[in-house]
């Protein structure tokens, strides 16, 4: 990896106290052995490690080409119905909420969009909210259980049903489906990229990796990220860093990856369990005279794919917001006709340089993976043509 000395220094030196405030040094690393059969036996274990990772990586390689259920309603979702979305705002939510209201277009329903910020108590005002508007159900994506158990409670008295993606939380009471981009989800994403560090970095992977703590399903995919290149390479080496939520989109977050790069000048990947989190630090590492570095995580939102394309950034796992959605509205169709929550897996992939131009998007960009989901769905709700 290639530095301008003077620009690191500088960057690390007026980012120091940002970068104190909000950057956990949770680090571990593979250990090293002496001797000619140890280093033989590392070798050994190394190579194996990396061939299990390939093997592993080739199965997420291609564009999905189903939603993954087939089992379609009872009877045609009854008109009319008004769900709530709870949207935070930030730039993937506000594409999830945009197809949540497409697809409860699709089934023949209302919807209505409400902004819930990123913190417990803008959370609990807009659930509140919500249920004042008396929808027949409510969706929402990493908010906890826990921050909003009396609103919960509330909803329920009132026969109100809750739905939530990206929930590490299980069912209780109105919240009656967390199965969608479940904690088990986002182990099979941090695994996937974990695959990915470990193959393009030949076994030679110091990673960062940037952890926007306010939402804990994220962490799942961080957990299964450090395990699994720990499982697959006793040689690489993972550092985490907490993120504040308060810095997304900021240049305190910028600063801080910057400052991390700086004073651990032997990291070559840089790993964010949102890819949110990521935009704009390709471009303040490479002012800053870095180079040489990989970048990727979890969720590509349109910036990540375009920096895939520009060569700027290495590999994301695809999340289909538009499916997601309308597996959230078809859970809920399937909540009111009284039929069992589906619990399978989104359709994904791991988004790299060599299959970017390949992928499935809508027009403005965004991940969709299955080209005819839209009809897919339609089909099990017996609706369309």
């Amino acid at each position: 990896m290639r530095r301008t000395l003077a620009a690191v220094v500088a960057v690390a030196t007026s980012t120091l106290a940002i970068a104190a405030c909000s950057s956990s040094g949770s680090s571990s690393t593979g250990s090293t052995s002496g001797g000619t059969s140890d280093s033989a036996a590392a070798a050994s274990a190394t190579n194996a490690g990396m061939a299990a990772a390939m093997q592993y990586e080739q199965q997420f390689l291609n564009s999905p080409t189903s939603i993954g259920i087939t089992t379609p309603l009872k009877t045609k979702p009854e008109a009319g119905k008004l769900l709530v979305g709870l949207d935070s705002g930030l730039g993937s939510a506000k594409v999830l909420a945009q197809y949540w209201a497409q697809a409860a277009a699709d089934i023949g329903w209302k919807y209505k969009d409400l902004i819930s910020g990123s913190t417990p108590a803008a959370q609990q005002a807009a659930m509140n909210s919500a249920i004042q508007l008396n929808p027949a159900g409510i969706l929402t994506s990493g908010i906890p259980n826990s921050t909003i158990q009396s609103q919960l409670a509330l909803a329920a008295q009132k026969g109100i049903w809750v739905n939530s993606s990206a929930d590490t939380s299980s069912p209780s009471g109105a919240m009656f489906d967390t199965s969608i981009a479940s904690p088990a989800q986002l182990a099979q994403w941090g695994k996937m990229v974990a695959a990915y560090v470990v193959t393009q970095s030949k076994g030679k992977a110091v990673a960062q990796d940037f952890q926007l703590t306010a939402f804990p399903i994220l962490l799942d995919f961080d957990t299964a990220f450090v395990a699994a290149v720990h499982q697959w390479c006793s040689t690489c080496k993972v550092t985490t860093n907490a993120v504040p939520a308060a810095s997304l989109g900021t240049s305190a977050l910028t600063s801080q990856v910057t400052s991390v790069v700086a004073r651990n000048p032997d990291t070559n990947w840089l790993v964010f369990d949102l890819g949110d989190l990521e935009i704009g630090v390709d471009a303040a590492v490479k002012a800053a005279g870095v180079t040489g570095l990989s970048i990727g995580g979890l969720t590509a939102d349109t910036p990540n794919i375009a920096g895939l394309k520009s060569g700027a950034e290495t590999v994301w796992t695809a999340y289909s917001l538009p499916i997601v959605a309308y597996r959230q509205v078809d859970s809920m169709a399937r909540k009111f006709e009284n039929m069992p929550t589906l619990n399978a897996a989104l359709p994904t992939q791991l988004i790299t340089p060599q299959n970017v131009n390949s992928l499935v998007l809508d027009p403005a960009g965004n991940y969709v993976g299955v080209s005819d989901y839209r009809s897919q769905f339609q089909k099990l709700w017996l609706v369309g043509g």
